[in-house]
């Protein structure tokens, strides 16, 4: 007896059909990444902005608050130290994958990795302005609702030793484009700190307005130690490529 093969072959193309059609469905991991560093001021022309760093929990007593001047334009961003006095005058300076660091009393201006501590749980890089699509590599891993928001989850690996963190589980928001909150992980996969996102201040561009971060709070993973970081007075305004020069650091 000849079995009729054809309801075989229809499930099998009906089963490729589905699997090509969910994998031409997947978002484009490094586009959605592009779209919410403009939210944490990645590759938006000439801004200026303030940002305020508060710690609270497990070694608080020894880390004070600190308040920033930052001015980004691009690939590049400069921080100034406003507040404590202690540290007044200090600049961090970011030229693309290159940060270097000047305070009151060095001759010149040092060279300095974004992994390192700035205060409390807030790494280096954590303040400049963000270019994850420039630093990582992201990869889709799934959709997932974060509260009542669905989001897109990437897996984000270094590109390069200049990067903020070795990996990053990101979670961006579905419907607005933005960053909700992110897990912050050794090279080996290991949590080592979470943080989310708030979104209360808006830039106005040319022909458009980005919704732009107001606070990002930062949790260690193994104690209750917390940084939250308040962004504000955030101003669109030329900022002149000599302020990222190295040599005018000083």
């Amino acid at each position: 007896m000849k079995l009729d093969r054809r309801p075989f072959l229809l499930i099998a193309c009906g089963a490729a059909l589905a699997a090509g059609a969910a994998q031409a469905a997947e978002p484009d991991a490094m586009e959605l990444l592009k779209t919410a560093d403009q939210g944490r001021g990645g590759g938006l022309p000439g801004l200026v902005w303030q940002v305020r760093a508060h710690n609270s929990g497990t070694g608080a007593d020894e880390q004070q608050d600190q308040t920033l001047l930052v001015k980004a334009s691009g690939e590049s961003s400069v921080a100034e130290v406003l507040d404590p006095p202690s540290s007044r005058g200090a600049k961090i300076l970011q030229v693309a994958r290159n940060m270097w660091l000047t305070r009151p009393g060095l001759k010149k201006p040092v060279a300095i990795s974004p992994r390192q501590r700035l205060t409390g749980q807030a790494a280096i890089g954590d303040i400049a302005a963000t270019n994850y699509a420039r630093d990582y590599s992201a990869t889709y891993l799934r959709a997932e609702t974060v509260g009542d928001e669905p989001c897109h989850v990437l897996d984000l690996k270094s590109a390069n030793r200049q990067s903020t963190y070795e990996r990053i589980t990101y979670w961006v928001s579905a419907r607005r484009g933005l960053a909700v909150q992110a897990e912050f992980l050794s090279l080996s996969g290991k949590k080592l700190k979470s943080a989310t996102f708030e979104y209360g201040n808006t830039v106005k561009l040319p022909g458009r307005s980005v919704a732009f971060i107001s606070r990002m709070s930062i949790a260690d993973a193994l104690t209750d130690a917390r940084t939250v970081m308040d962004y504000t007075n955030i101003k669109v305004q030329a900022v002149p490529s000599s302020e990222f020069d190295v040599g005018n650091l000083q």
